[in-house]
């Protein structure tokens, strides 16, 4: 039979080492959550230039369209800023949500750390 000494020394070891798993944890999501935040801010940043490239081009479409007075090459030039803006602003978007704060928490390492503590959820 193991004395109490014992008992309360294997607890804190094995108290330390869920310790040293959950920092690993947490670790490894931090660093898969800083993925999500450098693709989302390149999406943000594609976005951003995007915008002002097809804002750029509808100005020139009007302008030719107006010259012209509508030509099949101002629609184009019509068309193709129309779609650049789209794109961009899916691209603004998608960089936007994927930096919300509820998304880069780390969610797993929170519950499971809470759970330990009387199940409370955040």
């Amino acid at each position: 039979m193991r004395s109490t000494i014992e008992l309360v020394l294997d607890l804190v070891r094995q108290s330390q080492e869920l310790a040293r798993v959950e920092l690993a944890l947490i670790r490894a999501e931090i660093g898969e959550r800083g993925g999500l935040i450098a693709s989302s801010l390149v999406f943000f940043v594609a976005g951003l230039v995007l915008l002002p490239v097809g804002l750029g081009l509808i100005f020139i479409a009007i302008a030719l369209a107006l010259r012209r007075l509508g030509l099949p090459l101002d629609l184009a030039f019509l068309v193709l800023a129309v779609v650049v803006i789209v794109v961009g602003l899916l691209l603004l978007w998608a960089g936007v949500r994927g930096l919300k704060p509820s998304r880069l928490i780390p969610a797993k390492s929170i519950s499971q750390i809470a759970s330990l503590f009387g199940g409370l959820e955040p």
